[in-house]
């Protein structure tokens, strides 16, 4: 199986085991996609598999180079990462004096620059020049989360390869086989993950039901007054999880959303407060609360990118409170 210790994304995986057991493998990649699903991991598996002795389309794993490469120490595979909140010019220009020169002692190079979003416009300017005629033993890998960020002109010039978020049944045995981790709350951090196998390992389960009280709350309350939704927006933000927060009012709204469509409690992901939530749902919050799911799943997302938390929050309580009346 073509890279298999890269969990999901099989079609690309063996779209990546095609080229590289043809030589045809283009000289610039985008990996775009949500954090967390294996973008990097992937990256970096196909960069080793170029400075692999074997060069059968995947790492053999067995070499003195794929020793290297596994330790991170092969010179001709390097990984770039923001320093601090970017990556800066002086980074990319090392980089950009590596991939106009030749591999060191195996047949290509690799470079897999890690949130290439987070570039300096003249840091990204740098790169752009390597990117127009790269040498054909150099690979630059961008990977990201926001490939929207990223300049016009350097996603022209690369191959794109869009990932999706992995399947919660996958991430749900994954973490079952792999870590042992018990049925019941491996199958709430999948449910939780939006896809992202990263997301599901972090999750805090005992951190995110405390949370959750919280949200649930919220929502009985119906946001509360101006002044009530103002201050609780601030605990939220200063929480230090308001991500986690916000990952508990789509639970729980997600869950009021299909009481109303007429779903039984036990099929919940919080069936342990289905009473409540029952309640909520024959009320007008009921049908209203799909809608307001995916507003809070947006919310989540914008906070990802560095949106403002406070506002983030303030619009998702407003519309809570507008929803609830």
């Amino acid at each position: 199986m073509a890279f298999a210790s890269v969990l999901g994304h099989q079609r690309i995986k063996e779209l990546f085991e095609a080229a590289l057991r043809q030589r045809r493998l283009r000289s610039a990649l985008l990996l775009a996609g949500p954090d967390g699903v294996g973008k990097k991991m992937l990256a970096l598996e196909v960069g080793r598999a170029l400075v692999c002795q074997s060069g059968d389309g995947e790492p053999c794993g067995r070499c003195a180079a794929c020793s290297r490469s596994a330790r991170g120490i092969h010179p001709d595979l390097q990984l770039v990462v923001p320093e601090g909140n970017s990556i800066k010019i002086e980074q990319v220009r090392e980089v950009v004096r590596e991939i106009l020169g030749r591999p060191f002692e195996a047949r290509a190079r690799a470079f897999v620059i890690d949130d290439a979003h987070l570039m300096t416009e003249q840091a990204a300017n740098a790169l752009l020049k390597s990117l127009e005629e790269p040498p054909p033993t150099s690979h630059v890998f961008l990977v990201t989360a926001s490939p929207q960020a990223l300049l016009p002109t350097i996603r022209s010039r690369c191959q794109t390869l869009r990932f999706s978020g992995l399947p919660l049944g996958l991430i749900e045995t994954h973490l079952r086989e792999s870590s042992g981790i018990p049925a019941e709350e491996a199958h709430l951090r999948a449910q939780l993950s939006g896809g992202s196998l990263r997301a599901a390992f972090d999750f805090e389960a005992d951190a995110y039901r405390g949370l959750r009280d919280s949200v649930l709350e919220l929502l009985e309350n119906r946001g509360g007054s101006v002044l009530e939704r103002m201050a609780a927006a601030d605990r939220l933000a200063e929480a230090g999880e308001p991500a986690l927060a916000l990952t508990g009012f789509r639970s729980l709204l997600r869950d009021v959303a299909a009481l109303s469509a007429g779903a039984e409690p036990e099929r919940l992901l919080n069936a342990d407060l289905a009473p409540r939530l029952s309640r909520l749902a024959a009320g007008p919050l009921g049908p209203r609360a799909g809608a307001l799911a995916e507003a809070a799943g947006e919310a989540r997302a914008a906070l990802e990118v560095k949106a403002n938390k406070q506002l983030t929050l303030d619009a998702l309580l407003d519309a809570l409170a507008a929803a609830g009346a």
